[in-house]
């Protein structure tokens, strides 16, 4: 079976990033600063800033972790969100107070294009793309639970897209499906998850390749909630699948050049 990559916390890199006139960090799991084809994973700290609405050239999840004051769009930041957009779709503006807003960025092909909006609506296609969100449960109760329980957050079967979360007690096995065309990311939540170099603990990334097979890990001593975000299928020329997923967010209204609303 195809071991995925692993990156923890502690292997991460930091560095300073200039972004709309500000300063502020990124730690990088995957990619760096000069992003190759490869998969690109970050960690963005915001802290009471407002980043306009935008999008970017590339497919994308997102896993926020929610503070008082964070928004997405209008929308309150719940302690944990998974989030997935579609190339070339609108999504924002994110609010960062104090404490900031947290997430975590995960593209399979990487990417430093942004386009913020409205000055770069002539960019986008006719159709948005997808713009999804998921609430993951945080409640604790992994080191007591007996096995493993795996659910479904968000599944488009017409192209593979995929959000699911195990949970897992201390010892139990953690079965992962295959990659798939389009590669994969494990998001570790709570406890660890147990690999050839060890415990992997909270806020790890791991990567699987396009074609990787099925895998099946290991929770550690205090068992494991692990995110399963499978990038769709590589799109060709033409929109991607509609979406007709309730949850899905609209484009988000004009906004002026200061990120308000219009």
């Amino acid at each position: 079976m195809d071991q995925p990559q692993w990156v923890t916390p502690a292997q991460a890199v930091a560095r300073r990033v200039v972004f709309e006139g500000r300063i502020g960090k990124v730690l990088d799991y995957f990619g760096g600063a000069a992003p190759s084809e490869g998969p690109q994973a970050y960690l963005v700290e915001q802290r009471n800033q407002v980043l306009r609405p935008h999008f970017h050239p590339v497919d994308q999840f997102q896993i926020l972790y929610g503070a008082p004051g964070a928004l997405f769009g209008r929308r309150p930041v719940g302690a944990l969100v998974a989030h997935y957009a579609d190339a070339d779709t609108v999504y924002g503006p994110l609010t960062g107070g104090d404490p900031p807003l947290r997430y975590f960025t995960l593209r399979a092909r990487g990417t430093q294009a942004t386009s913020f909006m409205p000055e770069s609506r002539e960019l986008l296609p006719r159709r948005a793309g997808r713009s999804l969100h998921r609430e993951v449960d945080t409640a604790g109760g992994e080191a007591g639970r007996a096995g493993a329980e795996a659910s479904v957050l968000l599944e488009d079967e017409r192209d593979g897209l995929l959000v699911g979360c195990t949970v897992a007690g201390p010892g139990a096995p953690l079965v992962v499906p295959p990659a798939g065309p389009g590669g994969q990311f494990l998001f570790v939540v709570a406890g660890s998850v147990l690999s050839e170099g060890g415990a992997n603990p909270p806020e790890t990334v791991g990567w699987r390749p396009p074609g990787s097979g099925g895998w099946t890990g290991t929770a550690g001593s205090a068992g494991a909630r692990l995110l399963v975000l499978r990038h769709p299928r590589p799109s060709g020329p033409g929109p991607r699948p509609a979406s007709s997923d309730p949850g899905a967010e609209r484009r988000p209204a004009p906004v002026r050049k200061d990120g308000t609303d219009a």
